[in-house]
């Protein structure tokens, strides 16, 4: 995809040594006004705030430049046409969420072609309510546990995948998952059901009291 929006911010540099000035960002507040008014301001403004953190995340994601660049265009986008209507209470966080549905899109436009990306079965407190004590970074050593769920989605048919990681970590609505993969919301309850009870019974037999 190619971004429509404003051109690449430009770094301003000091005559004097060519050091990049400090700039002061707009409020989060002032950046959705704009996004309200219609006012393309409002990504070049998203962009100078959260670009590098937004590319940063989508590197780590994706491993794979040209993915990341697709992930971060579609972030912008993606605020563009879904503010208005929606008004995020946290600007960042509502970035991070676009970005991480962007991700697991590539990953399943990719499909088979590509490894599951380590961060995509990273994100362990939402699988909290299968996990002993609800908690997985205390009750629970992260990196063991992320190995066990990446082993297991690289088993799961290529739709159980995008599934699983469009619920437990793009956080998508089950309606929302449907809906881009044209069956019935229950399909996708069910199947999510029968991918939480086989994890459960492959960490048990791994040794977790589940």
């Amino acid at each position: 995809m190619t971004k429509t929006f404003p051109e690449e911010k430009r770094v301003i540099r000091t005559e004097a040594d060519g050091r990049r000035k400090s700039m002061d960002f707009l409020d989060d507040n002032e950046i959705i006004k704009r996004y309200f008014e219609r006012d393309e301001e409002a990504v070049r403004e998203t962009e100078r705030k959260y670009g590098a953190y937004l590319k940063k995340l989508a590197r780590d994601l994706t491993d794979d430049r040209r993915d990341a660049e697709e992930c971060v265009n579609d972030v912008y986008l993606g605020a563009w046409n879904s503010i208005p209507p929606n008004r995020p209470d946290s600007l960042k966080a509502y970035l991070t969420a676009l970005i991480r549905r962007s991700a697991a899109d590539v990953f399943r436009k990719n499909g088979r072609e590509r490894r599951i990306p380590k961060k995509l079965c990273s994100a362990l407190d939402d699988l909290a309510d299968i996990l002993p004590g609800g908690d997985a970074d205390t009750e629970l050593d992260s990196r063991c546990l992320s190995r066990i769920i990446s082993g297991f989605v690289s088993q799961l048919p290529d739709r159980s995948k995008y599934i699983f990681i469009s619920r437990y970590y793009a956080n998508r609505k089950t309606g929302e998952t449907a809906k881009k993969l044209g069956v019935s919301r229950s399909t996708v309850a069910k199947e999510l059901a029968k991918m939480k009870d086989e994890l459960k019974a492959r960490l048990e037999k791994e040794g977790y009291n589940v």
